[in-house]
């Protein structure tokens, strides 16, 4: 019985040891493609007066997708994209670029005092205003799909949804209708 788990054994350290002599692309052609595509390097986007890209200016494709929300709403801010905080003298240089990120949707707001039904997600925020910023910077394949399409009008419905039901409870509060007993 020790005889065939030790030749057992062996063949698969054996296995292991080709495994790890083969290439990553014949392992795992997908993963090294996805892998050469996150190396792909990204010329910055430098700001219209200074000539200088932001501090977390993302350098290549991984950098990009581990940007956080701060950093976005940051790149926002220094390109003019985002609305200008108050006391802010700022000129306003949204459209001197080839194209906008427009922070100022409604449904990309995150007001505490909303429902989750009647706002995106931390992360569907954070995958909008990435590919916003993609799309800023001139990539390809940065167009709004699909599902970003329905979720803002399912998050518009839940909101009038509210809306109503909010105006039906006000109303009912103030009127009651004729008092019974004056009938």
């Amino acid at each position: 019985m020790q005889d065939n788990h030790h030749s057992y054994n062996s063949g698969l350290q054996g296995l292991e040891n080709r495994t790890e002599e083969m290439p990553l692309a014949q392992r795992n052609p997908a993963l090294a493609e996805k892998i050469e595509q996150m190396r792909l390097t990204i010329a910055p986007i430098v700001h219209v007066c200074t000539g200088n890209p932001p501090d977390a200016f993302p350098t290549s494709m991984l950098q990009l997708f581990l940007l956080t929300e701060p950093q976005l709403d940051a790149m926002a801010h220094y390109y003019s994209q985002a609305s200008p905080s108050p006391g802010d003298n700022a000129p306003n240089l949204k459209h001197a670029y080839p194209q906008t990120m427009d922070w100022t949707k409604p449904f990309l707001q995150n007001d505490p005092s909303l429902p989750d039904s009647c706002k995106l997600t931390d992360v569907e925020r954070l995958r909008v205003k990435m590919r916003m910023f993609a799309r800023f910077i001139g990539m390809r394949g940065a167009e709004t799909p699909r599902w970003e399409y329905e979720r803002q009008v399912e998050i518009l419905r839940n909101k009038i949804q509210r809306s109503v039901r909010d105006e039906e409870v006000a109303l009912n509060k103030f009127y009651r209708g004729p008092d019974p007993r004056m009938s």
